[in-house]
């Protein structure tokens, strides 16, 4: 009888996976905590880790402009007479929800980008 050692990488979740591919603000610590040595060494380490985000913007950029052109699509089906047209608009609307809710994502991300790049703590 064969004994398995399962590794750490083999037991991830892909739920979890997906999170730390999508998710970027896992890997930052929180500088409001601590004494303020402990806060400008959390703020210095953010600034190490800034180099990531730029792949993570264009992530859920690219998130966006897909969810926009299944917007444009769902449209044109309800129009052409494919779908019916009210559950084309609906479905048209759910899409257009998660897609501005991507673009608020892109827009944290970027801020959030600019400002370890240009404040000194």
């Amino acid at each position: 009888m064969a004994t398995t050692t399962c590794d750490a990488e083999e037991s991830t979740s892909l739920s979890a996976l997906l999170y730390l591919y999508f998710w970027p603000f896992w890997m930052f610590k929180d500088v409001s905590k601590g004494n303020l040595l402990e806060q400008a060494a959390a703020y210095r380490y953010n600034r190490e880790h800034r180099v990531y985000l730029p792949a993570y913007i264009i992530k859920w950029s690219v998130i966006f402009f897909l969810l926009l052109g299944g917007i444009f699509l769902i449209e044109q089906l309800g129009h052409t007479g494919v779908m019916l047209p009210l559950a084309s608009s609906l479905l048209a609307g759910l899409t257009g929800m998660v897609a501005s809710g991507a673009l608020v994502v892109t827009m944290q991300i970027t801020v959030a980008y600019l400002f370890l790049c240009h404040w000194r703590y």
